[in-house]
């Protein structure tokens, strides 16, 4: 049985690094992709401060997200639309 390499991100889409897929032992050449990766690499050179992540079909540099109070719900709101400006822009537009 072999493996392939998958790239894995977190539930907001940014990427968590390298992992790998092990093959189906009943489909030979069919790997078993885990849940939230995807066999596409991410871009090779990032910006400083700047990070993938995984919108659905490709990878989009993203802004890297900022170490904040998690404690804290406005700040973690904050956090949130910071790093999420699509999000940002469909509140301002209601």
């Amino acid at each position: 049985m072999s493996t392939k390499t998958v790239y894995q991100f977190d539930q907001s889409g940014a990427y968590q690094g390298p992992t790998e897929a092990d093959e189906s032992p009943r489909e030979p050449g069919v790997y078993m992709i885990p849940a939230r990766c995807t066999e596409i690499p991410p871009p090779g050179e990032i910006p400083e401060g700047k990070w993938p992540r995984w919108n659905g079909n490709s990878w989009v540099i993203a802004n890297k997200p900022a170490q904040v109070d998690r404690a804290d719900p406005v700040n973690k709101l904050k956090d949130f639309l910071a790093n999420n400006p699509d999000v940002e822009a469909l509140l301002k537009a209601s």
